[in-house]
């Protein structure tokens, strides 16, 4: 409720900002006159392109301010989650202060004033172009991750060696609530990054939730060389089954209508399935399997208890685990005489 009450002001302190504006543009211009009070002379061309342009700006906020929690009523019973509402918000906004912008440069190009030439406008877009260029870099790469889809609102990414969830994006830079680093099971860490989108121009985007919620997620298991490797085999695809299983068949077929071939279904594992690797003390077993993004940590611990309770009652399979042990040597003993 609080920040409910708290955009509402900040629309209506938009609006009485527009229109304090706007009364004070007409009544010096002598289009409203104030009873009592002397008609003012102020030729209102000496203050151009500013008269137009400030009255276009800060009018497109107020519009934007109003319509915020107007659209997020109209799509709260359409769009299940409240990011996805707020990132079609976010194209509308795009799209309104582009045509804000297009009209500023209007102006500045001599459509609405006398006072600004073709050249002189040039040189000042040279001249910010030059000093300006990392914001630029910026609001291109807005433009590009805008266009090409690469993250939204409410998405799950890696970028500049930063994972998080996407809370906003502006066309300066992306600020994510990050999660994972050093804590277990992808959890939130209580920080905030902020990312220059220019790094999208720079580096790779990793989406995790861009087509589908789902990512998959590996399991190692080392037991001992003495262990019975098929039985221990066996024991970890019944713990998979008990805990994935089910989950992984039920959303195949949303997985499937995702990929871009349908050669795919044959090399990505959509049943869980166990790889064999060598180490030097060691075999180790690992489980592949898929799970939702959101509880990826929840799904890993589940099978690590499963796991333990399968091998707890098979005496035929030993986890591997660093220890020393004494061999004694083969050599006779040598009899002391006394």
């Amino acid at each position: 409720m609080k920040v409910a009450a708290w955009r509402q002001a900040r629309a209506l302190l938009w609006v009485g900002i527009t229109l304090v504006i706007l009364l004070g543009i007409f009544v010096l211009g002598g289009v409203v006159a104030i009873p009592g009070l002397p008609s003012p002379s102020l030729d209102l061309r000496s203050l151009a392109p500013w008269i137009y342009i400030i009255p276009i700006l800060v009018a497109t906020k107020a519009l934007l301010e109003v319509l915020r929690p107007v659209f997020r009523a109209a799509l709260r019973s359409h769009v299940r989650y409240e990011a996805d509402i707020f990132a079609h918000f976010q194209l509308v906004s795009y799209v309104v202060w582009g045509t804000a912008i297009a009209l500023v440069l209007f102006v500045l190009l001599g459509g609405g004033t006398q006072g600004y030439s073709l050249l002189g406008t040039g040189l000042v877009t040279a001249a910010l172009i030059y000093v300006l260029q990392e914001p630029l870099l910026n609001i291109v790469g807005w433009v590009v991750l805008v266009t090409m889809g690469l993250y939204k609102l409410g998405d799950r990414i890696e970028m500049n060696q930063t994972k998080g969830y996407v809370v906003e994006i502006s066309p300066m830079n992306t600020t994510l609530r990050e999660f994972g680093g050093l804590l277990y099971g992808d959890s939130f860490t209580g920080r905030y990054v902020t990312i220059p989108n220019s790094q999208v121009l720079k580096g790779n985007v990793f989406n995790y939730t861009k087509d589908t919620p789902f990512v998959w997620d590996q399991l190692t298991v080392s037991i001992t060389y003495e262990s019975d490797h098929k039985v221990a085999e066996k024991l970890i695809l019944e713990a998979a089954e008990d805990v994935v299983g089910p989950m992984m068949r039920e959303n195949r077929g949303q997985l499937r209508s995702k990929y871009e071939f349908a050669d795919l279904a044959d090399y990505i594992p959509e049943e869980p399935r166990v790889g064999w690797g060598l180490k030097d003390s060691s075999v180790d077993l690992t489980l592949v399997y898929f799970c939702p993004v959101f509880a990826k940590g929840g799904y890993r611990t589940r099978l690590v208890k499963r796991v333990l309770e399968k091998f707890a009652n098979e005496p035929r399979v030993e986890f591997a685990y660093p220890h020393m042990q004494m061999v004694p040597s083969e050599e006779k003993k040598v009899s002391v005489v006394r």
